[in-house]
């Protein structure tokens, strides 16, 4: 592993909400990470499913599968991982909010559409973020792309994963803005990537505008999403994503986010705590 200059690499998140971390994990964890991915994808789990099924677009996404792919728990009982994440936002304690991987087959058609991960999530605050590692050499044009400084706001309606128009809200309801065709003027837009090899990470804030490229060979990642001291449960205008049941019955708007449904990473409990 690299020695990192962690405030460095914070001042870089807060600025900018991503930063790239090249090389950060060892061959080991690569093909741990390798071998969690094929066995949550011959077991999905029931969060399991294909958006734009059917279509030229179609994709393969699961979640919350931590307890049942050991490879998932040791990478963040053993490797880097949540040190770094801990470093960056800045935060004494860390949960895990969720896993998720996302397969993507090759294809023009398949990137995946602008939107902020922040907009279905029901933690609110500031110490929160995705962590993102791709299995496979992406060039830059393949891997996410980043509206540098999104963070900041505002938070859009989301995006409904409609196979033909990027910009139908997910909450068409909600008071808030309708998504930017950033597809159709990218000019206008700070947009920044970063070419991946197997081992590098991307961490980036969920309030970000993002999306995927559209890759020339197969995209097999897995994101872990982290939150520290400063969140909050925070109700969205709907139904959220993912929708953690039994967290709504426990929590009132602005309740420290803590359930079962996220265990703690750091302080890191002693080996076998899962």
């Amino acid at each position: 592993m690299p020695k990192l200059d962690v405030k460095s690499v914070r001042e870089t998140f807060d600025r900018d909400g991503v930063v790239h971390l090249p090389g950060l994990l060892a061959p080991d964890w690569v093909d741990l990470l390798e071998v969690g991915i094929t066995r949550n994808l011959l077991h999905p789990g029931p969060y399991g499913r294909r958006l734009y099924e059917g279509t030229d677009r179609e994709m393969l996404t699961d979640h919350s599968n931590f307890r049942v792919v050991p490879e998932y728990r040791i990478l963040m009982s053993d490797s880097p991982i949540v040190d770094v994440v801990g470093g960056v936002l800045d935060t004494r304690e860390l949960w895990l909010f969720f896993d998720q991987i996302w397969i993507k087959e090759p294809g023009p058609g398949r990137r995946t559409p602008w939107h902020q991960d922040a907009t279905s999530w029901v933690a609110g605050g500031q110490q929160v973020c995705g962590f993102w590692m791709a299995l496979d050499p992406l060039d830059a044009d393949e891997s996410l792309e980043f509206v540098r400084g999104s963070h900041r706001g505002p938070l859009h309606a989301g995006t409904a994963f409609d196979a033909y128009d990027e910009t139908k809200p997910y909450y068409p309801e909600a008071d808030w803005p309708r998504l930017p065709d950033i597809e159709a003027d990218r000019g206008a837009w700070d947009i920044i990537s970063f070419p991946n090899a197997p081992g590098d990470a991307i961490l980036f804030h969920p309030a970000i505008l993002h999306g995927g490229g559209a890759g020339r060979g197969r995209r097999r990642t897995l994101s872990l999403r982290f939150f520290g001291d400063d969140v909050v449960y925070s109700p969205r205008p709907g139904v959220p994503s993912p929708q953690f049941p039994g967290v709504l019955a426990t929590h009132e708007a602005g309740d420290p986010l803590r359930s079962s449904w996220f265990p703690r990473v750091l302080p890191k409990p002693a080996p076998g705590w899962w």
